[in-house]
């Protein structure tokens, strides 16, 4: 019996210490697990009363707190949430505005020969026909005219439309 006792006497401060040591190892947990749901709820909202009260449910509930935490949490955070809301607008302008100004990216009508905003060149009037041809065209789809000569003139069973051009009323004097 002495010989037992001896035993747990010698055991008695290496249990003492295994039992600070996870005592200590509990409350490092418990702090790591506030700290991160701190960090985890300032990401995901900016709302000072949830923020407390998210951290103030981890810190008066050890660790059930954490699992509270994350069934309440909102599911995105506040970049995933900015994100999704570009990509959102992104395609809600891309389906609801073809025409768009290619230097300031403002909405536009299509039939725009400047830009009301920054004042870029968008489309001209064929020098022929005087109809809007766009800037990159290098033949007038309408007329034919190249810069030079009327393409069309020169195609086999081409019939050419009479172009009325309206002279400005004459001023009398």
């Amino acid at each position: 019996m002495e010989a037992i006792q001896d035993i747990v006497n010698n055991l008695r401060p290496i249990l003492t210490l295994l039992g600070l040591l996870i005592g200590a190892y509990v409350v490092l947990l418990w702090a790591a697990s506030v700290l991160w749901a701190y960090r985890d709820i300032r990401s995901r909202s900016d709302d000072v009363s949830v923020q407390v009260l998210a951290v103030g449910l981890v810190l008066a509930m050890p660790f059930i707190g954490i699992p509270l935490h994350m069934l309440l949490r909102p599911r995105q955070t506040l970049a995933e949430r900015y994100e999704r809301t570009l990509e959102e607008e992104y395609l809600r302008r891309d389906i609801e505005e073809k025409n768009t100004c290619p230097a300031c990216h403002r909405p536009i009508e299509s039939d725009f020969l400047l830009c009301p905003y920054c004042h870029t060149a968008l489309r001209r009037n064929c020098a022929s026909c005087q109809r809007v041809v766009d800037l990159t065209w290098s033949v007038c789809p309408y007329c034919g005219y190249d810069g030079n000569t009327i393409i069309l003139h020169s195609m086999p069973g081409y019939a050419p439309e009479p172009v009325r051009r309206t002279r400005p009323p004459e001023t009398q004097q």
